[in-house]
Parts: C-alpha cells; structure tokens; sequence
C-alpha cells in the first residue's frame, strides 16, 4: 500500500510533525510505502519527503487559503497527488488549505483518514493562542469554556464578527471529505462525537520504548525540563514563576526550556533583565537529541492552560523514566494518571503547581515509583504494535467518499 502524510508545514514544530517522522520510520516495517508532503521553504531531507511552497502570502491569500479556495494551492497539490498515486491519504495538520486540498481529494478520489491533533475544529477560541493570561501583572485570562461552539463567545469582537461562519465552513468541509477521522485520546473522541463526527476510532499514540535511553544511574538532582512551543498558553510563565519561588528551598534547583516560539525572546529578555542564571532558555534543540534532555532532568512539566489533545512529550518523558507533571486539562490525565505515573495540578491555580514540585523534588522515593509505574503505562497502553494494527486496518477499510 502507498501511504502519504500530509501536514500543512515541513518544519518540526510540535506533536504532528513528530507522529508524521515517526509514521515515516516504522511504516516500512510494516511492508508499507510512505511518503510525506507538506509545505514550506525548507529543502526535503529525504527522497520521501515531498515539499511544496506555502501560497499564503499576505493577509487577503491567508484568509482566502485558510477559509476558502486557493486555486494555486489546489494545482500544487492535486499535480503532486496525481504524481504520487496514493493508495490513502492521511491528513495531519490541515489548517491553511482545507478546501483546496478536499477539493483535490474528492476530484481524485483518494480514500482519505484524518488524525486530529488539536481542538481548533470545535473551539474559535483555539486559533487565538494569545486570549490565554499567565503573565505577572496581565488580567485574568479567557478561559476555554471546552464547549462545542463555533459562536465564539470569548473571543474580541473584530474575530467574532465573521469567525462562526468561517468555523462552520471549514468544519463540514472536512467532515465532507474524511472517511475515518482518528482520535488520539478519548477526551478529544468525546468531544469530536458531541460535535456530529461519527467517524472516529480512538488509537492512542504510541512510543518505542527502545528508542528512549533510561539512565538507571542518572545522578542529576533538581532538574525541571520543559520541553514544546514556548507560548503563553503552554503555561511556560506559571513554570518559570513556581521555579523562581522553589529555588530559595532547592538552592541547586534549575529549569531548561527547550523548544522555539513567540515568547522564547521574551523569556530570554527577562531572565537577562532579573539576572536569573538557574534559568535556561535553549531554544531549538534537534529532536534526535531530546532523550539526552530527558535523561538529565528529574522531572519534566507539561503546564498547559488550553486543551492538549494528548501532550506527546509526555509519553516521551515516562519512557525515558523522568517523573512527569501535566495540567489536569484535554488528554494528559490519559498518561499523567494523578499519583501513579505522574501528579496533575488545576492549571487556573498556579499555586498548585509549586506544590507538585515541591513534593516530587523533596521525595526521591516517590519520584522514582512514579517513573517506574510509568514505564509499565507505556508498555501496556502505548505500544507500537498495537497501534499499527489499528491504523493499518483504518487505512485497509478506507474508501474515498463520494
């Protein structure tokens, strides 16, 4: 069988890209041929790999690519299908050129599967990252109510005008052109089945375990590790404050940051700015090198405010045999199970936050029964073989819609 991924950017910027890369690496074992397409400006990195440049330019193309048709974007596309012949397409991040490429899809009719990777088909609000407050001094933040809706109650005024229409046509442009929509957690399956998808097949995703090195002999004390998109509603603020009021209790106390976004410079400006040296905002790191990451911290923290569909990091992390803390929010309770492979905490009560630490920091003992709860987690619910049998039977049984 030819399988090509699809993701609306080539660069590796999250969860998506990290299942597509991994997808690529196993699905040949599994007597499957897989491509990979995507859009940027990068060169591929492998004769797989198939990238088109973006035609997105400017604030009209945006908007028209992202809520309507894109006739360039749609020839790009459908040529490089057409060439590819694919036997199924399975659609990851679809976030710029929903008709275009649904439109290319049902003209050639090419069985299509869909992993959804966040919330933003049921939540305005999600398209809105900056709606979310955890900054020192900025007023309370909009919360996600986490209600089907496409009214966009919470968002400012200019957005809401003409976002419900917007949100609602792309959502059924898509329930119109996917046979089987995958959900890796069942939260998110919940949600997508109270919206009207009654498509879904819940697959959790998986982690080779043999691929994360577990150092039993790590002799590294009070480390935290942030590992994702440093943005304000991944909690990185909440993180930075706990670790500031921690470290006059835990003097050798440190927090890296790993990972690039919008307020990576901020982040870098202020601990210059209040000369914290314990501190450390590292940026990019290849992915090939996280696992040494994880396997010199003690814990890893995954502080979102808004609905992660899943927190793949934090799947990363159990297998690596780091102790894990999650928002109590979207899919992390399903692999940060409270008190038995990690600890949850309230994200709208930063304060809860310091306390999970505190404690894991203070009780080696406990810190070290959670990784190893964790790592049997991994093994009976994350495994690649179980995975694979799910998803290669979804794309047997897909057929393209009519």
């Amino acid at each position: 069988m030819r399988i090509v991924l699809y993701n609306d950017t080539y660069q590796h910027l999250g969860g998506a890209e990290t299942y597509c890369l991994e997808l690529l690496s196993k699905l040949p074992g599994w007597e499957q041929e897989v491509h990979w397409l995507a859009h940027g400006n990068q060169e591929p990195t492998d004769i797989n790999h198939h990238v088109l440049p973006h035609f997105n330019e400017g604030k009209f193309n945006y908007f028209k690519s992202k809520y309507f048709f894109n006739p360039e974007a749609y020839k790009a596309l459908k040529d490089k299908l057409e060439e590819l012949q694919p036997d199924v397409v399975h659609l990851h991040h679809d976030r710029y050129y929903t008709a275009s490429l649904a439109k290319a899809l049902k003209e050639l009719r090419i069985p299509t599967v869909q992993t959804i990777h966040d919330y933003t088909l049921l939540c305005p609000s999600q398209y809105y990252p900056d709606l979310y407050y955890d900054t020192p001094g900025t007023k309370s933040r909009k919360d996600n109510c986490q209600l089907i809706c496409s009214q966009g109650s919470c968002l400012p005024w200019k957005q809401r005008l003409g976002h419900p229409f917007a949100h609602d046509r792309k959502r059924k442009s898509i329930q119109n052109r996917v046979q089987t929509f995958i959900a890796p957690s069942s939260k998110l399956k919940s949600y997508l089945e109270r919206a009207g998808f009654d498509n879904v097949e819940f697959i959790p995703f998986f982690i080779d375990e043999a691929e994360w090195s577990f150092n039993e002999e790590r002799k590294v004390d009070d480390v935290l590790l942030f590992v994702g998109r440093v943005e304000t509603n991944k909690g990185i603020h909440n993180l930075i404050q706990s670790a500031k009021l921690l470290k006059d209790e835990f003097p050798e106390l440190q927090l890296l940051i790993v990972g690039t976004g919008s307020q990576l410079e901020i982040i870098r400006e202020r601990l210059d700015r209040e000369r914290i040296d314990f501190i450390r905002a590292l940026g990019f790191v290849d992915y090939k090198r996280i696992g040494e990451y994880y396997n010199n911290a003690n814990i890893l923290v995954v502080p979102s405010l808004d609905m992660e569909q899943f927190g793949l990091i934090g799947i990363e992390g159990l297998a690596s045999g780091t102790a894990v803390i999650g928002s109590d929010t979207g899919g992390i309770p399903e692999w940060c199970v409270h008190e038995k492979t990690g600890l949850l905490f309230n994200p709208d009560q930063p304060a809860e936050l310091t306390d999970c630490i505190r404690r894991l920091l203070s009780d080696s003992e406990f810190r070290r029964q959670l990784t190893i709860d964790g790592m049997q987690h991994i093994r009976e619910v994350y495994n690649p073989q179980q995975h694979f049998r799910k998803l290669l039977r979804i794309y047997e049984e897909a057929k393209p819609l009519k």
